[in-house]
């Protein structure tokens, strides 16, 4: 998932959710998605100076070639995303951002202000890069709701018959740590729309609908 945080200076780092008390506690709401907060070490396969971003087919060939040569990979959702797409200029505005949130924050923030993301669900493409909410208890406050924003995030594969399939990683979950992933926005059959989490504090389930909050075309 994308809770990779950027590092923070000792005095002010806030402690991410997996930690202390939480540890176990988080361990459970994970599920599938599994984001687990790290400091930030640079993007796996970063790209040379100068290289160019790929194109939206080049980063789903480049997503599907990781979940079938490697996909036991130890990368966070956000990191993914940007190994896929090899990103300078998103790489660079990263480094110019404020520690303290995590990646998926900085790359919802990036896409937004690039005025990129899909007016509606029909407009979703191959290659969009998608943003979700309420994957797990990203605050640590002991339950998940709307405080818990920008936690997880993926690249589209295909989306047929409002059926969104992406790739994605996580490190919270078992191995395979990369996988294809579905959701439908108007599910018929449970697998359409299965268990994403549960909040601990009102026991709810949270469906995979339930979490998208949005796609973005890359610029």
């Amino acid at each position: 998932m994308g809770a990779h945080f950027l590092k923070t200076p000792r005095h002010s780092r806030i402690r991410p959710a997996f930690l202390g008390a939480h540890c176990v506690l988080v361990v459970q709401l994970i599920f599938v998605f599994g984001c687990v907060p790290l400091r930030a070490g640079g993007t796996p396969g970063a790209p040379s100076p100068g290289a160019p971003q790929a194109e939206a087919k080049e980063a789903i060939a480049q997503a599907q070639r990781y979940l079938r040569e490697n996909p036991n990979w130890h990368i966070d959702c956000s990191n993914f995303v940007l190994s896929c797409y090899q990103s300078p200029q998103m790489k660079e505005f990263f480094k110019r951002q404020k520690p303290g949130k995590n990646l998926t924050y900085y790359l919802n923030r990036y896409l937004t202000l690039a005025k990129t993301r899909r007016a509606k669900a029909a407009d979703i493409q191959p290659g969009d890069i998608l943003i979700f909410n309420k994957t797990y208890d990203l605050t640590g406050d002991g339950r998940i709701d709307e405080n818990d924003l920008y936690t997880h995030a993926g690249i589209v594969e295909s989306f047929k018959d409002w059926k969104v399939t992406y790739l994605d990683s996580s490190l919270g979950r078992s191995n395979p740590k990369l996988r294809r992933r579905s959701f439908s926005f108007y599910p018929k059959v449970r697998k359409d729309n299965e268990r994403v989490a549960m909040d601990p504090a009102t026991g709810r389930e949270i469906l995979h609908k339930e979490t998208f909050y949005a796609a973005y075309a890359v610029p």
